[in-house]
């Protein structure tokens, strides 16, 4: 009987061992993550599919020379350029800060902006 007891502790030991390490290996799946997205070459390869997505379904044209979300958790654009299919220019922005709540999109809610500040907007709206 001693024996038992013994080893139903052991066991207790080696579920928790597996189990730190999933936790373990999810934490570092997540910081891995945030450095991907964090780092000048994860946002361009953001920032290309994103462009290409987008120029693909719309038949129009869209640049954006920089891209990264701010430590506030802010998205800031640098050179933000939009055109029309005719070729005109619908926007182009030096500078453009968006508050997006990134929870609901992860969701499934939508897409929302909370604040936007811009430096060097240009919009031809007719």
């Amino acid at each position: 009987m001693p024996e038992l007891k013994k080893e139903e502790p052991k066991r207790k030991n080696k579920g928790l061992k597996i189990l730190a390490k999933i936790i373990a290996g999810v934490f570092i799946f997540i910081i891995l993550l945030i450095l991907f997205i964090r780092s000048p070459w994860g946002q361009s390869i953001i920032v290309d599919k994103v462009t290409n997505s987008i120029s693909s379904k719309t038949n129009t044209k869209i640049e954006i020379e920089k891209l990264f979300i701010t430590f506030g958790g802010n998205i800031n654009l640098e050179g933000l350029y939009l055109e029309d299919q005719k070729g005109d220019t619908l926007i182009y922005s030096s500078s453009l800060e968006a508050d997006v709540p990134l929870w609901p999109i992860i969701k499934g809610d939508g897409l929302s902006v909370n604040v936007v500040h811009s430096e060097g907007l240009r919009p031809k709206v007719i």
